[in-house]
């Protein structure tokens, strides 16, 4: 495949390492023929030897860089990235789904909405001299076009004999945006605190394996415990898709917004009439690329993948994991319109088995459990990265979120991300052969064993 482009590839750094799938995004633009590539990166001075380092891939590179930036939410960066694009004038975009640290894969539709670029989302490889897409089409690069990439490729080393190119850096005076628009101050949603992720905490009972079919059949007998959360609700709130159920949790009143397969125009207009205050969007590819879109056009706070939400001082208080750890950040909007992405509660069979990084070389033994009790088969992220299961099996914040009566994790280390996913599972029995392993910590049953004598 050839490309004789200029391209952009947008590029974070999260403690002092290249986001993986901007890794990969920047692989695949390495790997076409006569592009013209510059990597983007937006973060503090102490960032420059890093990028230094990737223009030996014989690449150039821009660092945008002002204190003023710090603390940007993704309006904020979205703003600032745009801005320099108009700058570069690029024929295409690259940059991975999202960030390791964030997480909200927020900032790609944005930037797209803000510089007109079309996006295609999530690139799993190449096909007829074109990028394969998630969605199984073929897109053949052309011209003000952006593509966020799974991480499908590791970047490659440059060569011994190679030499750094000098790095050019951007600051806000080159960018001329007001200090309402960036940093802090520019941001529509702010962290008002963060703390261990300890409501989903369960009192484990390790067993030898011999005992997992007895303790299955007791678990699909036992009646669910009823625990009532979120008892401080919004007198009315709004929805986008099929989460009625959900808004109901956080409102008295919930009234839906037909905003679904509406242009982002449609939306504002409906939006405008209707006068919301609260909105909560189904966390799904396409309602959540539209709620970004509708919040960098209104420049409204969009909190990202939450899991929880409370009514607190005349505002909505939504909680969301934090920085791929197993700890809860509280988030609101600081904007007139607070808005959210929020997952539903999917129905599941009795029993769901999830498999982990630990367990995926051990798939085939893993199907015949799940054959023997009739069970749907699911996976963590890494998993489905790795392309050992399609993304329809994912679960966890960025996927699917199940509820059966026994859930059987294994080989999951038991990130907050993860652990958002099955929680809500009635029974959780971990396998691992990890003693210490954090998703312990949030079974009812575990066994300490290696996946490959299941």
């Amino acid at each position: 495949m050839s490309a004789n482009k200029n391209i952009l590839v947008l590029a974070k750094y999260f403690q002092g390492d290249l986001n993986p799938f901007d890794e990969a995004a920047l692989e695949i633009a390495l790997s076409l023929d006569d592009a013209k590539i510059t990597v983007l990166a937006m973060a503090p001075l102490s960032c420059k030897p890093a990028l230094e380092q990737l223009t030996r891939l014989g690449l150039d590179a821009i660092l945008i860089s002002d204190t003023s930036f710090a603390g940007s939410d993704t309006i904020a960066t979205s703003r600032i990235l745009a801005t320099a694009i108009s700058l570069i004038q690029p024929d295409l975009i690259f940059t991975g789904r999202q960030s390791v640290d964030g997480d909200t894969g927020q900032v790609p539709f944005m930037v797209s909405e803000l510089t007109g670029f079309q996006l295609h989302q999530s690139v799993l490889g190449f096909a007829k001299d074109g990028l394969l897409l998630k969605d199984g089409t073929t897109i053949h690069p052309g011209q003000q076009e952006l593509f966020t990439f799974e991480k499908i490729a590791q970047l490659r080393t440059p060569s011994i004999f190679s030499t750094k190119r000098e790095i050019k850096i951007l600051t806000n005076k080159e960018l001329n945006l007001s200090q309402n628009q960036i940093g802090l101050v520019g941001s529509r949603t702010k962290v008002i605190a963060s703390y261990p992720n300890n409501d989903d905490r369960r009192f484990i009972q390790f067993i030898p394996y011999d005992s997992l079919d007895k303790i299955i059949k007791e678990s699909l007998n036992k009646q669910p415990n009823i625990i009532i959360k979120n008892a401080k609700k919004s007198a009315k709130v709004h929805y986008v898709g099929d989460i009625e159920t959900v808004a109901l949790t956080y409102g008295e009143e919930a009234i839906h917004l037909e905003l679904e397969n509406k242009t982002v125009e449609e939306c504002i207009k409906i939006i405008h009439d209707e006068k919301p205050k609260i909105i909560l969007w189904e966390e799904n590819p396409a309602i959540k690329e539209l709620a970004s879109r509708v919040a960098i056009r209104l420049d409204c706070g969009l909190c990202a993948d939450c899991t929880n939400a409370r009514y607190e001082g005349d505002m909505m208080v939504y909680t969301r994991p934090a920085f791929s750890k197993n700890v809860l950040a509280d988030v609101i909007a600081t904007s007139p319109i607070s808005m959210a992405t929020i997952r539903k509660t999917n129905a599941n069979n009795d029993i769901a088995i999830v498999i982990g990084r630990g367990a995926k070389e051990h798939l085939d033994h893993i199907k015949k459990l799940a054959e023997k009790w009739n069970a749907k088969i699911y996976c963590s992220r890494p998993v489905a990265d790795e392309q050992v299961l399609d993304y329809t099996h994912q679960v966890g914040l960025t996927g699917t979120i199940i509820a059966p009566k026994v859930c059987i994790d294994i080989g999951a280390s038991g990130a907050v991300q993860h652990i958002a996913g099955i929680n809500k599972s009635q029974t959780i029995i971990a396998i691992n052969m990890d003693k210490n392993a954090p998703i312990f910590d949030y079974a009812d049953y575990g066994i300490i064993m290696d996946s490959a004598n299941i």
